[in-house]
């Protein structure tokens, strides 16, 4: 009786494969892993988002100030919106849609890559803020 008590034991630990435990412990710990490294990597992907957004206002501060040298070096006015045009060309970047120069701070509109309508302030030290990203 022992001995066929013995036998059937081993006969099931000689089987192949996995338990529905052993299962659900391994998902439980891909469920936690997942948990915690999804909101570090969209914070990684927000972060580049915002640091493209900078990237592309300074591009366009450098056409602004490359057109401003050259209406005063010519004793013309300032046409932000032809500045704007010449922006979204020398620049690659879909429509920029305003700019407009309060003082020392230029606020800048465009669309970005991504369908949004990104807002930012400039100052002439290149401190760029996004303002809003719609």
């Amino acid at each position: 009786m022992m001995k066929d008590l013995l036998k059937k034991l081993q006969k099931k630990s000689n089987k192949k494969g996995f338990t529905l435990v052993e299962i659900i412990v391994v998902l439980v710990i891909l469920a936690i892993l997942a948990a915690i490294a999804v909101p570090s990597v969209l914070g990684y992907v927000n972060e580049a988002k915002e640091e493209r957004y900078i990237q592309e206002a300074r591009s366009i501060y450098v056409v602004i100030q490359t057109e401003e040298a050259k209406a005063t070096a010519l004793n013309e006015t300032v046409d932000y919106a032809a500045i704007a045009t010449k922006a979204q060309q020398m620049t690659n970047l879909n429509p920029v849609t305003s700019i407009k120069k309060e003082g020392d701070k230029y606020t800048i509109v465009w669309s970005s890559d991504d369908g949004k309508n990104i807002t930012a302030v400039l100052t002439k030290n290149k401190d760029v803020k996004i303002t809003d990203k719609q």
